[in-house]
């Protein structure tokens, strides 16, 4: 079966001199696609705009920039340990819900460095954190008690900050963040400014480099739509973090708006509806926009089940076309 990271490695296959001659032929004809004397340079590049256009076509028809290519979910083997008493192990199992989810990258679809740092960390954070309570409990401590809240360990402002904005307990886990991120050649977040003017979320904010956590309302049948925006640039591990359910059964398809920016849009069922009280398992959107300057993602919630699936995907659309994805990054500065 063709997955993601099947192709994605496929690509990574093509030999790096043929790559080369063909960049050295666009850089002699000033960006201009001629036809060269060489008929081996010739096929590559022939054989080079096939691919990138049935690569174009597949990826957006099998979901390869939406919800599919970009869910996470952290590898957690569950710790156990004879010497927790049956109190304990509950107080494990309640812990080991909480990282019971799958994430969505924020910054790139499967392949990408921001997908993979992403990931990676978001899965060593979270076992972790569970081997770490783990061993509290085991002596007779609290299982929170190994965080320090001050975090002392930091030597900086600026590993303060980054301690701060990733979740970053004890010096283990940061000297990870900072392996990771150097790793896949990513910077990470320095600062988060919080946004003051929000009317329906309050963590609203923005990054030192653009990136930013927004609110938007759309009216769609004369009935208001508020939902949050994720913008994140290119070169960044993501501060923020969205979850969704565990479940696979969900409906993507790429779309075109009414501003002609094309766009994947995911509706799926068992998400829980942060604005409800008391809390509802609802049905959730999600909508992707990427562009060389960055990711921008739309995601609300209905109220109740979908019962008709077409009309839940007919708002979905109407809701992305008035909304100017593009706006969201230009002028930030990555």
């Amino acid at each position: 079966m063709l997955t993601n990271e099947l192709l994605f490695d496929a690509i990574g296959e093509i030999d790096d001199s043929f790559i080369l001659d063909v960049a050295e032929i666009l850089e002699q004809s000033g960006g201009k696609v001629v036809r060269p004397r060489n008929k081996t340079v010739w096929r590559v590049l022939l054989v080079a705009a096939i691919l990138i256009s049935l690569f174009t076509a597949t990826a957006y028809a099998l979901g390869w920039f939406g919800l599919s290519a970009r869910r996470m979910t952290p590898d957690l083997p569950e710790v156990t340990s004879s010497a927790l008493s049956d109190a304990d192990a509950e107080t494990m199992a309640r812990i080991r819900d909480t990282h019971l989810h799958s994430y969505v990258s924020l910054g790139g679809v499967t392949g990408s460095p921001e997908y993979s740092a992403a990931a990676e960390w978001l899965s060593w954070r979270a076992n972790h954190e569970e081997e770490m309570a783990a061993s509290q409990l085991e002596k007779g401590e609290t299982y929170y008690a190994w965080r320090d809240l001050e975090r002392s360990f930091t030597e900086s402002d600026e590993e303060l900050s980054a301690a701060r904005l990733y979740g970053c307990w004890d010096r283990a886990s940061l000297d990870k963040l900072y392996q990771i991120a150097e790793a896949h050649g990513l910077k990470l977040h320095t600062q988060r400014t919080k946004l003051w003017d929000n009317r329906i979320f309050s963590d609203l904010c923005t990054y030192e480099n653009g990136s930013s956590k927004r609110e938007g309302a759309a009216e769609v049948d004369g009935k208001m739509t508020f939902y949050l925006v994720y913008t994140e640039l290119p070169g960044y591990l993501p501060a923020e973090e969205l979850t969704t359910s565990l479940t696979d059964e969900y409906t993507e398809w790429e779309y075109t708006t009414a501003n002609g920016e094309t766009v994947n849009i995911a509706i799926l069922e068992g998400m829980r509806n942060p604005l409800s009280v008391p809390a509802s398992t609802d049905v959730s959107v999600f909508i992707f926009w990427q562009g060389e300057q960055g990711n921008v993602t739309v995601v609300f919630h209905y109220p109740g089940v979908m019962d008709k699936p077409e009309e839940w995907q007919s708002h979905a659309e109407r809701v992305a076309d008035t909304i100017d994805f593009a706006s969201y990054v230009k002028g930030a500065q990555p």
